[in-house]
Parts: C-alpha cells; sequence; structure tokens
C-alpha cells in the first residue's frame, strides 16, 4: 500500500452514530479514493488505547444518554485530541459528537455531563427543540460556502469569550443566537446532520485538503467525483425547496 493514506480516526461509532452520520466517514473515504487516495479507518471504541495518529477524526450524533455513556472514557481523549489540533489535524464533530467535545452539558433536570473541553463551548439544554431543516454560511478554510442540513436538538451553545462560530445561520436555529456551531482551528462542531458531508462536498473537499496537506499530500476533486456532487445538489435543491418545513418528533 503506498505511504498516500488517508488515516481517519471515527470516535464511538455505535453510541455516537446515529443520523447517517457513519456516512461522513464514508464519504471522506470515498472522495478521497476517487482522487486516487486511499483510506484506512480507526473505530475508537470504550477502553482501546488512545490513537495516537490520524489525519481527520470524526465523531457522529447520539442521544444524550450516549454521550453520558461514553463521557469519562472520552476526557482520556482531550490530551490526544489537542495534539492532533496543534498538528493541523481537523477534528469534525456532529450534534451528540459536538456536545461531547464541548466543556459540558447542562440538562434541566440541574445534571452536568462532563464533556472534553476541546471545544470552548456549553451546552445547555432546555431551549424549544428545533426539528427542521437548517442552512448555515461559513467561510471555513476557504470563500463562503451555504451548507445544507438537518437539526434536531433542544439545546443552546453557549461559545466562551474568545470561541469562533463555525458559521451563521440562514435558516433554522443553531446556536440560539444567530451562529452555529464552533470553530477550533481546521477543526469544528455542528448540528448539521443529514449527514453533513455527503450533502456538502466543496466542505467535504476543504476538509480533506487541510487533512492531506499537512502531510505534503495533493488532493483535488474532478470527473469522478461529478456523480456524487450531482446527488448532493439534488439532496440540497429538496432542501432549499423545504426551509419552511418543521418535522414533530413521534
Amino acid at each position: 500500500m503506498s505511504d498516500d493514506v488517508l488515516r481517519i480516526v471515527h470516535l464511538y461509532p455505535e453510541e455516537l452514530g446515529v443520523s447517517g452520520d457513519r456516512g461522513n466517514v464514508t464519504t471522506l473515504a470515498v472522495r478521497a479514493r476517487r482522487a486516487g487516495i486511499e483510506s484506512s479507518v480507526l473505530e475508537y471504541r470504550v477502553g482501546d488505547d488512545v490513537p495516537t495518529v490520524a489525519d481527520v477524526v470524526v465523531v457522529g450524533h447520539g442521544p444524550l444518554s450516549g454521550v453520558r455513556s461514553v463521557s469519562a472514557d472520552a476526557r482520556r481523549l482531550g490530551p490526544a485530541l489537542d495534539a492532533f489540533a496543534a498538528s493541523g489535524v481537523p477534528v469534525v464533530a456532529v450534534g451528540g459528537g459536538l456536545e461531547l467535545l464541548s466543556r459540558g452539558v447542562e440538562t434541566v433536570e440541574g445534571e452536568t455531563v462532563d464533556g472534553v473541553g476541546f471545544f470552548d463551548a456549553l451546552v445547555r439544554r432546555g431551549a424549544p427543540r428545533r426539528t427542521n431543516y437548517l442552512t448555515v454560511t461559513t467561510d471555513y478554510q476557504g470563500d463562503e460556502l451555504t451548507l445544507f442540513g438537518f437539526e434536531d436538538h433542544a439545546a443552546h451553545l453557549e461559545l466562551g469569550s474568545g470561541a469562533e462560530a463555525f458559521g451563521s445561520v440562514v435558516h433554522g436555529g443553531g446556536n440560539g443566537d444567530g451562529r452555529e456551531g464552533v470553530l477550533r482551528g481546521v477543526s469544528f462542531g455542528t448540528q448539521l446532520k443529514g449527514p453533513v458531508l455527503p450533502l456538502n462536498p466543496t466542505l467535504t473537499d476543504r476538509v480533506l485538503r487541510v487533512a492531506l496537506s499537512r502531510r505534503m499530500i495533493s488532493y483535488a476533486s474532478g470527473t469522478a467525483h461529478a456523480k456524487l456532487d450531482e446527488y448532493a445538489a439534488a439532496s440540497q435543491r429538496v432542501i432549499a425547496d423545504n426551509l419552511e418545513r418543521s418535522f414533530k418528533a413521534m
């Protein structure tokens, strides 16, 4: 196997893998492969050895029970995640994964579920539930993009005084103050589900360029990606045409 391998670390795939978020890992691997770059995926589970090598780290969405179940183990990952961030490895966290990597989650019952503290943000549960399509603008690693997805949460995300949002809300709730998610260098946390990377190939390509350029591996999308991009564009049109639709929890 060539040394030009994209090394993906996927944290807690069972507990934090709902909302189709395994698709984020699949999309990174498939788009890399179509650019001629193979991938390896390390699935990290509770009790495993702490990963020391990665080009990109992904943690998906899950309920508060999932966040709570891995909280103690996840705090072991703090130094490794800080080291990854310092070396330019992007960490992508979605929904419950964002909550896990925040400073913690304050519940309506007054409980605090401790987070890793990777992102300088605090989650406060008890906001009106937002279950709807979500559109966000971001200038993550380039010109402004409009991102499409779906949000389903009942929380406000309060950023620390020095923290920067991942983007700005065009339609939806986001953090509850017009901002969406949180940014730390080339890493970001977001409530965009759907999953976010298959729906937004330009964002995926930017994550891949960041992840691979630090190892001097060139990445560019091309004709081999065209069909994937067509599928994403069709899904984005459906979201754009139905932005006013809200979904009721069953």
